[in-house]
């Protein structure tokens, strides 16, 4: 979550809280935790690889064991504050490069899938074509992204290109309502590709994401 909680928080169901790593410390995830509370969202861990300069959007080396310490340390004190606020801890969506590695590099998955079964929550993973037949072992969440541009093979467009990150409302809205009415999405290089999901992100640092997400709200 960002700056824009509280304009985000009516508007979803499920919000992913960052844990301490890429961003964000305790008094900040309480303070989103308990403004989850007051709308009824439920509260997903966000955990990245904590590297705030980068903002957790680069890979970083790391053996299984550290990054089960890593995970696994953000994602309990989140938790505990869920605990206290009454809020239900309902998944874990990995960060950025964390998320990218997780669907890419079956150590990393491993890894994520044994943190995801130790809070016996799912795990969202990214849908269509990257990761498509891999027997997780652990409940899924199968997930589409608004704001974000898509290549031909699913995975998503890198940030450093051009059209990866969509910064035009009506472009967001347009991409929004295909995935969710039919599951498909114009990909960067303009062919179409269908994707089956159950939840779809916005992201809260784009503006123009925020701006989506609230009118598509006032149509529901």
């Amino acid at each position: 979550m960002t700056g824009s909680d509280g304009v985000i928080m009516p508007c979803i169901s499920v919000g992913n809280v960052a844990c301490g790593g890429h961003v964000s410390d305790v008094g900040h995830m309480s303070e989103t935790v308990k403004l989850a509370a007051e709308y009824g969202v439920k509260v997903c861990a966000h955990p990245g690889y904590r590297d705030r300069e980068n903002f957790g959007r680069i890979s970083v080396v790391h053996t299984g064991d550290e990054i089960l310490e890593l995970v696994g340390e953000q994602v309990g004190a989140l938790k505990g504050i869920c605990e206290v606020e009454g809020v239900e801890l309902c998944a874990i969506k990995p960060h950025g490069a964390l998320y990218h590695d997780m669907m890419c590099k079956v150590d990393v998955r491993g890894v994520m899938v044994e943190v995801a079964k130790s809070f016996g929550v799912p795990l969202v993973v990214q849908a269509g074509i990257v990761g498509a037949g891999v027997d997780w072992g652990v409940e899924v969440m199968r997930e589409f992204f608004a704001d974000r541009g898509y290549c031909a093979d699913g995975s998503l467009m890198a940030r450093t290109e051009e059209g990866a990150l969509h910064l035009d409302v009506d472009v967001i809205l347009g991409q929004a309502r295909r995935l969710m009415d039919c599951g498909e999405v114009v990909c960067g290089d303009g062919s179409m590709i269908r994707l089956e999901g159950e939840t779809i992100c916005f992201h809260g640092d784009n503006v123009a994401s925020v701006e989506a997400l609230k009118v598509l709200y006032d149509e529901d």
